[in-house]
């Protein structure tokens, strides 16, 4: 009977989530990660545009405030 056992490499290593019992055989599968839900991928999509927008104004803010201080 086959036990599923979910668990991350770390450095290399394959780290169970639960003890594994001795000299039980294993097979490992790498899973994909899941794709993230339409509204949550519109959502990160929100935030990048709002990000690169805010950085724009930012860096825009500062060339006028360099304006001013030349004058």
């Amino acid at each position: 009977m086959a036990t599923t056992v979910e668990g991350v490499v770390k450095e290399g290593i394959v780290i169970p989530n639960s003890p594994l019992p001795e000299g039980a055989q294993v097979e490992i599968r790498v899973c994909e990660p899941p794709e993230p839900l339409a509204e949550l991928q519109a959502e990160f999509e929100a935030w990048d545009r709002a990000s690169a927008d805010a950085l724009e104004l930012v860096e825009r803010l500062a060339q006028e405030d360099d304006s001013h201080e030349a004058r």
